[in-house]
């Protein structure tokens, strides 16, 4: 199912980041589908530093020229993937959803673990596995990615959890291991 929105919210009556993932359909009769997903404060704290990881690793694998200057690489390219999604006014569109059915029921998945599966010239594949068992998978390229993290820097915040996220500034990244002489 194509991708058409990503939506993050926190809910305070649930204390929970809820991941709404809208797909769009063909048939403009056809309800529309999506899946819910809740975070939780704890999952968000042990995601964030990995997911960090995750697109700093994508991008050195995608270029492997950069991989001493990845930490300004990837602030320079989340930037340049907002200014992006701000020019085409995807962030001011609202979640859409009118005639949208949840795929997993009236209760969003609960988040037990989430994996990152990393591979040359391809989307960041994101794998979230829910309490309820099987699993969710999300294949977001750059953009789409940088906006993701946008968004849920953006709901962190309005939950108050404080736990600060943000994308490592240059000093914080290290150079992994195996790239040291």
């Amino acid at each position: 199912m194509p991708l058409e929105q990503l939506n993050l919210t926190y809910l305070t009556d649930e204390d929970r980041i809820l991941l709404r993932i809208g797909f769009s359909t063909e048939d403009t009769d056809q309800t529309k589908k999506e899946i819910q997903i809740f975070f939780t404060r704890r999952l968000l704290q042990k995601l964030w530093p990995t997911m960090m990881e995750a697109i700093g690793s994508h991008m050195r694998l995608n270029r492997p020229g950069a991989a001493f200057a990845s930490d300004e690489l990837v602030n320079m390219e989340h930037q340049n993937a907002l200014d992006k999604i701000k020019e085409s006014g995807n962030f001011d569109q609202a979640y859409s959803d009118e005639n949208r059915k949840a795929l997993n029921g009236e209760r969003p998945f609960l988040l037990e673990t989430v994996k990152f599966h990393l591979k040359a010239n391809a989307a960041l594949w994101i794998q979230f596995f829910p309490t309820q068992g099987g699993t969710v998978d999300l294949r977001l390229e750059t953009s789409l990615l940088h906006g993701f993290c946008k968004l849920l820097i953006d709901a962190e915040k309005a939950s108050g959890w404080g736990l600060d996220l943000s994308l490592p500034k240059p000093e914080e990244m290290s150079v992994p291991a195996h790239l040291l002489n």
